[in-house]
């Protein structure tokens, strides 16, 4: 019979970090297929995120257990006890900050895509969308929307105040439309893939997505995507609009754009 007192100090050890590795890692991929489909992860600066989770649950829990563990203590079941409840209020404090960090919405704003997380929309402002369905928060991934200016001036002056403060009229649902109201304007606003200017990595990142695609280069367009952490580049059916994929790309400047 396996007890505490037959069990070395490394031996305790590497158990605790094996369960503690296998419980990060669930959850961790729990997290990733509900609320952040790639590559939204590490456009939202996820990737530090699960540094946290990682960090304490799979480093910390272990290297204390490894430290403390001593068979002749009379406290060791307390001890560990202790370092077991520390790590999973760490897990809970990782998950609900992932949770409220998740990108909410793909916003369409009249030229580009943004992408909000969840803790950038007040939920005062949440409850004022016109669309029932956007005065939720998905809890299966970012939903993809439009948005509507203002025909009001007072409106249109709020949101451009706003914007030098970071907050853009993305931020606010009452604004939300259907994407599917949108889709004319954002094959209007769209550009052919061989406008993109990239860089190698880049380069060879599109060619490798255009060799898995069913679909032909010539039958898709692009739109940049805007996040917190990086840019990114939304690729457009060009027949149909809908967004068909978010590509790990920087867009940069498009050829058409380019200075002589």
């Amino acid at each position: 019979m396996i007890t505490l007192k037959n069990i070395s100090r490394y031996k305790a050890a590497s158990t605790h970090l094996a369960i503690s590795a296998a419980i990060a890692a669930l959850v961790l991929l729990i997290m990733l297929a509900l609320w952040y489909p790639p590559p939204l992860f590490t456009a939202l600066g996820g990737e530090n995120l699960a540094a946290l989770i990682v960090g304490v649950d799979i480093v910390l829990g272990p290297l204390i257990t490894l430290i403390i563990f001593d068979t002749r203590k009379k406290g060791l079941v307390f001890d560990l006890s202790v370092v077991v409840a520390l790590q999973l209020g760490a897990l809970g404090y990782g998950i609900h900050t992932m949770y409220a960090a998740r990108p909410a919405f793909i916003v369409f704003t009249g030229q580009e895509f943004s992408v909000v997380s969840a803790v950038d929309i007040d939920e005062k402002n949440l409850a004022k969308a016109s669309i029932e369905s956007f005065r939720h928060f998905s809890l299966t991934g970012p939903v993809l929307v439009a948005a509507e200016p203002p025909a009001d001036p007072q409106e249109q002056s709020d949101i451009a105040f706003t914007r030098f403060l970071g907050i853009g009229i993305q931020h606010y649902p009452k604004y939300y439309v259907p994407y599917s109201d949108k889709r004319q304007q954002v094959l209007k606003e769209s550009r052919p893939l061989a406008d993109l200017a990239l860089e190698s990595e880049d380069k060879e990142r599109l060619k490798k997505y255009l060799a898995q695609s069913p679909r032909n280069a010539d039958k898709l367009r692009y739109l940049p995507v805007t996040s917190d952490n990086k840019p990114l580049t939304a690729v457009i059916d060009a027949s149909s609009g809908n967004m068909v994929d978010i590509l790990d790309i920087k867009p940069g400047i498009a050829k058409h754009q380019e200075a002589p």
